[in-house]
């Protein structure tokens, strides 16, 4: 008996390794393209890898259909439809998203920096300048900012300090600075203070798009833009949302059909400029 068990564990022992062995043998024959040196050869791997990885998803979604199909026939409900996994729906809950009971957060609006230009008590009034070596695309954006941004005045920054320009402005009765800073010949970063006391915020800047570069592209009018805040639900969003409009004067004019759009996704804020 002793002997029998004996034999059986060396057999299920070998079965085990010879398992394994396989295993890593397809381990070793799929290579993966960036491994291989040789350019054509690589290529040539990459598209039968393609290859039957859609011949594997038309399989699937072939055998999901005879599926749904079967179960009308049957009179069943069909499969639930598998939700694909993107970044939005398997992203952690935050803990800081705002409530619409949060009394706290309301008391906060009410006493914050931007309350009286929400309330109409007070006229936005903008100062727009630049970092002290400006480019050549720098200019063109700032025509651009001077057009969305109503009640919007350009300095040229000259060899002043910031601490001067701030001074300055807050003298003058301005509500917010807006100072452009360029890398490269390109607007890379945008810094907006509020005045006199804060709050200083700095955005960096990516694929920017000017209205000229915009094939068939309109131009702005006069009225009064409506604004539009998308998704500054937590804490931090809420204050940003309220720092940008505080920009703007809380009078649209729907007639004029002119619209700016903040979209904020994934920590990015999306500008829109349109009518």
């Amino acid at each position: 008996m002793g002997g029998k068990r004996k034999n059986r564990e060396e057999e299920e022992n070998n079965e085990i390794v010879e398992e394994e062995r396989e295993v890593s043998a397809n381990k070793k024959r799929e290579i993966l393209p960036s491994l291989i040196k040789n350019k054509q050869k690589r290529s040539a791997v990459h598209a039968k890898l393609k290859h039957e990885k859609k011949k594997e998803k038309k399989k699937k979604s072939k055998a999901r259909e005879a599926a749904e199909r079967r179960a009308l026939e049957l009179g069943e409900e069909p499969p639930p439809k598998p939700v694909p996994r993107t970044i939005e729906n398997t992203r952690e809950a935050d803990e800081t998203v705002c409530r619409p009971d949060d009394e706290e957060l309301f008391a906060g609006n009410d006493a914050d920096e931007f309350s009286s230009i929400l309330k109409r008590e007070a006229t936005p009034k903008i100062l727009i300048t630049t970092c002290r070596f400006n480019s050549s695309r720098g200019p063109a954006f700032i025509k651009e900012l001077l057009s969305v941004i109503p009640n919007a005045h350009y300095y040229k920054r000259g060899t002043y300090d910031l601490k001067k320009i701030v001074e300055y402005a807050s003298k003058k009765e301005f509500t917010s600075l807006i100072v452009v800073h360029t890398n490269r010949r390109e607007p890379d970063s945008l810094l907006i203070v509020g005045l006199p006391n804060g709050p200083t915020a700095h955005f960096k800047l990516s694929k920017l798009v000017l209205r000229k570069d915009i094939k068939n592209h309109g131009n702005p009018t006069t009225h009064m833009p409506e604004l539009v805040l998308t998704n500054f639900t937590t804490r931090l969003g809420h204050r940003i949302g309220r720092m940008i409009q505080a920009l703007f004067p809380q009078d649209p004019n729907f007639r004029g059909r002119r619209v700016v759009t903040f979209h904020n996704q994934r920590d990015f804020i999306f500008f829109r400029h349109h009518r």
